[in-house]
C-alpha cells in the first residue's frame, strides 16, 4: 500500500519552519533590531540607550547579533534534520525536533513577558501549531501499529 501524502510529505512543515528561521535571523545577525522591542523592555529607544550609555549598547547589540547567528544555526539544522533523518522516518529525529514546539512555547513567555504585540502572539502560535502538525501527521510512520 502507498504511503499517505501526509506521512510523506509532512517534513516539509518542518523544513519551511527551519527556512523561516534562518530567514529570520538574518536582520538580527546584521544589527536590524525591532525598535519596539528596546522600548518594550528598557523604556527608551535604542537610539537613546546608545546615546546614554554606549558601553552597553555595544553588549546589546552583541547579543541581538549572537541571537541571530543562533536562529540561522537552527535553522540550519531544522533544514537538515527534516531533510534527511525526519524524512526517511528515523525516531531520533523525531524526538530531537520536538524541541521546536518546546521553543515556541518558551518564546511566547520571553516575549509575554516585555509585553507581546498581537503579532508577535499569532505568529509564534501559527508556528507551534505548525511545528505540532508536522510531528504528529507523521506519527505512524515513526511508530507504526503492531500486528
Amino acid at each position: 500500500m502507498a504511503e499517505k501524502a501526509y506521512l510523506k510529505h509532512a517534513w516539509i512543515i518542518l523544513f519551511v519552519v527551519g527556512l523561516v528561521q534562518i530567514v529570520s535571523g538574518v536582520p538580527a545577525l546584521l544589527g536590524m533590531e525591532d525598535p519596539t522591542v528596546a522600548t518594550r523592555t528598557i523604556g527608551m529607544t535604542f537610539g537613546e540607550l546608545e546615546e546614554s550609555n554606549p558601553e552597553f549598547s555595544n553588549l546589546v547589540a552583541f547579543f541581538l547579533r549572537a541571537g541571530g547567528t543562533l536562529f540561522i544555526g537552527m535553522g540550519v539544522f531544522i533544514v537538515a534534520i527534516s531533510y534527511t533523518a525526519y524524512r526517511r522516518g528515523e525516531k531520533w529525529a523525531w524526538y530531537t525536533l520536538w524541541f521546536l514546539p518546546v521553543w515556541f512555547l518558551a518564546s511566547a513567555a520571553n516575549v509575554s513577558s516585555i509585553g507581546a504585540t498581537s503579532f508577535e502572539i499569532i505568529a509564534i502560535s501559527f508556528f507551534l501549531i505548525l511545528t505540532l502538525l508536522g510531528l504528529l501527521l507523521p506519527y505512524r510512520k515513526f511508530f507504526p501499529k503492531k500486528s
